[in-house]
């Protein structure tokens, strides 16, 4: 079996290529002059441009940017949401500390150009829902069967809940926020 179709291969190079996509979606946006592309343009450019060098099949290109996306809008629209005044680190609800610095300054400027696209939409209010085996960024989620959290320093595969083995999670930030 050769190292790329290992099972364990697999589920640890998604969560770095996670990274590296986050990376090269920063720096897409750091280099218009414009104001660049919308999110979901700027992510399909490094998608193709991640499967186009060998970096990635498109359908882990996929998996991944289907995750960052999820994880981008749902911290911009955190960040976007004027019914409070909570910066970013609440959403992730963990000592930034524990995140290394360019992981936070890449996330959190995607994040931040993110809420200012989503100021102009009317959202739901309904926080995404994580499932286990999904990847996902750096935070705290909560299980929705019995509220135990999981916290997730980079980006990486949500596990099942060691509590009750559920698959369904949501970010703390959300649930607290409707408490």
């Amino acid at each position: 079996m050769s190292k790329k179709s290992d099972p364990e291969h697999q589920a640890g190079h998604l969560p770095t290529s996670y990274e590296r996509m986050l990376t090269r979606l920063r720096e897409r946006f750091a280099s218009c002059e414009d104001g660049g592309p919308r999110l979901a343009q700027a992510l399909e450019e490094v998608k193709r441009a991640m499967v186009a060098d060998g970096e990635l099949p498109r359908a882990d290109a996929d998996r991944v940017g289907d995750a960052l996306q999820r994880d981008l809008e749902e911290a911009g629209a955190w960040l976007a949401d004027r019914s409070h005044d909570h910066p970013l680190r609440d959403w992730l609800r963990m000592d930034l500390q524990m995140l290394e610095s360019w992981l936070w300054d890449a996330f959190s400027s995607v994040a931040d150009r993110t809420s200012m696209e989503l100021r102009g939409f009317v959202t739901t209010g309904e926080p995404s829902l994580y499932h286990t085996d999904e990847i996902a960024g750096p935070g705290e989620l909560a299980c929705i069967a019995c509220g135990r959290t999981i916290t997730l320093q980079r980006p990486g595969h949500i596990p099942p809940c060691p509590g009750c083995e559920h698959t369904e999670f949501v970010r703390t930030a959300h649930r607290d926020a409707e408490r």
